[in-house]
């Protein structure tokens, strides 16, 4: 459809934001900055803008994801679910477990403000550690 307004709903799912590594060794791993780069967080705030938008994001690592989750219809977290088991959630079938193990920060400047050697050192988080549900 070429007018997401025009549905009644849309589904998205994410994988966590990162920056590819050109070194050999570093490319098996997810790292760099935890902030969608653009287009990607315009696209997706104008997907959330015009039509009720439930999204799944994979959380291999944290986020900066303020404004989808505020924005979000619904927000699930996943951590290598199958589209098997993330439908068995959303449909009733299966019921949602687990608590998130790490924090949401709401921003690069939290992250680098924070202690890596603390747990749960972020300020003001978007999901603090052990809140809410996942997959």
């Amino acid at each position: 459809m070429s007018d997401p307004g025009a549905a009644d709903l849309a589904a998205l799912r994410l994988r966590t934001p990162y920056e590819p590594r050109e070194n050999v060794f570093e490319s098996f791993f997810r790292s760099g900055s935890l902030v969608f780069a653009e287009p990607e967080p315009s696209r997706i705030l104008a997907l959330l803008a015009a039509v009720p938008t439930p999204v799944c994001i994979n959380l291999e690592r944290a986020a900066v994801i303020p404004e989808i989750a505020e924005r979000a219809a619904a927000l699930v977290a996943d951590y290598g679910a199958e589209d098997a088991a993330l439908l068995d959630a959303a449909f009733g079938r299966a019921a949602p477990e687990g608590r998130p193990p790490f924090e949401l920060p709401r921003s690069m400047a939290a992250v680098e403000a924070s202690r890596p050697d603390v747990p749960n050192d972020t300020v003001d988080p978007v999901f603090a550690h052990g809140h809410g549900l996942v997959l």
